[in-house]
């Protein structure tokens, strides 16, 4: 039954199992075909768009391979964690990868299951990273492989934002909160199985979506189900740009972009963090106020250096990736 209660809004209101019902956006993504290096360089990152890449993952080997039964045939026995939003991001529990599985293979859209996220491929599934290839070149340059970004901090959070990682829903399973990605970096999403809906949020909207105070790039607004409007008012004003990603298209994620998903079939996402040129003053402003910020007080001190040096690297390495 459609949304009634003016009090309350669902932005997955009247979506269906299939993506029926999808409501229009005033605002439509681009789909991309055979788009150039420096297309996509000057007409997406330089601009900050989004992008959908139709044919970036078409020959790799895990789009149509990688299924819950694949998985599950050789990791059933992998423990992995499932997550929940309670107050901020809560590890709900850790079950055999297998059962999880078995959860979302059969799990029906009104009765969803939980979100699988953040599963690091190059160390717990090393040999599928050959299914991933070839890497396309919109990935490239990223800085953030650097062995020279900020060596001797080895806990500094931006050290641990890139690397390929799998995330895994049912039918029904919603990615757990509204954000958009850290440090203001650039994300690839590339559906590998399954579709899924995305509702995207331009970052010139940042003032409805309620920030927490530990991390601005999270918002506080429950998405499991109705948001209260008495609650989040100025989340009416939000108007998302919503979208299928289908089976073997890849998503550019743009800095500072808020998101979040619904799935509609058994599901299995890659996803990469890169930064570069393009970006790297905005990451860096981006760390400055994390580190500023941080709960720690002792921490702060380390801001104004840190910003220094990835102002240095910016310029050593932008004569070699002018990018």
């Amino acid at each position: 039954m459609p949304h009634s209660d003016p009090r309350t809004l669902n932005i997955w209101d009247g979506i269906g199992p299939t993506g029926s019902g999808l409501p229009a956006s005033s605002q439509q993504i681009d789909r991309r075909d055979n788009l150039s290096q420096n297309e996509f360089v000057h007409e997406y990152v330089l601009r900050n768009r989004p992008v959908i890449l139709t044919d970036a993952a078409r020959n790799w080997p895990a789009v149509g391979k990688w299924t819950p039964a694949f998985l599950k045939a050789r990791y059933g026995s992998k423990q992995v964690g499932v997550f929940e939003r309670k107050r901020g991001l809560t590890n709900k529990a850790t079950v055999p990868l297998g059962a999880y599985l078995d959860e979302i293979a059969s799990s029906q859209f009104e009765d969803r299951g939980q979100y699988l996220f953040s599963l690091r491929i190059e160390s717990d599934f090393p040999d599928l990273l050959q299914d991933l290839e070839p890497q396309p070149a919109y990935w490239r340059p990223n800085w953030l492989e650097s062995r020279y970004l900020m060596p001797g901090f080895s806990n500094f959070k931006l050290r641990h934002i890139t690397g390929l990682e799998m995330n895994m829903g049912g039918p029904g399973s919603r990615f757990p909160f509204l954000h958009y990605d850290d440090l203001w970096t650039q994300t690839f999403i590339t559906q590998v199985c399954g579709r899924k809906v995305w509702a995207l949020y331009p970052p010139d909207q940042t003032p409805y979506m309620y920030p927490t105070k530990e991390a601005d790039c999270i918002s506080e607004i429950p998405m499991d189900g109705d948001v209260d409007l008495s609650r989040y008012p100025l989340f009416a004003r939000a108007t998302p740009i919503r979208f299928i990603l289908e089976e073997g298209e890849m998503l550019y994620g743009a800095p500072g972009w808020w998101h979040t998903t619904l799935v509609l079939t058994p599901s299995i996402a890659v996803v990469l963090s890169t930064a570069n040129n393009a970006i790297w003053g905005d990451v860096t402003a981006s760390a400055f106020k994390w580190v500023w910020r941080h709960p720690k007080w002792y921490m702060r001190p380390a801001a104004v250096p840190i910003a220094a040096y990835m102002t240095a690297f910016r310029a050593v390495k932008a004569m070699t990736d002018p990018v």
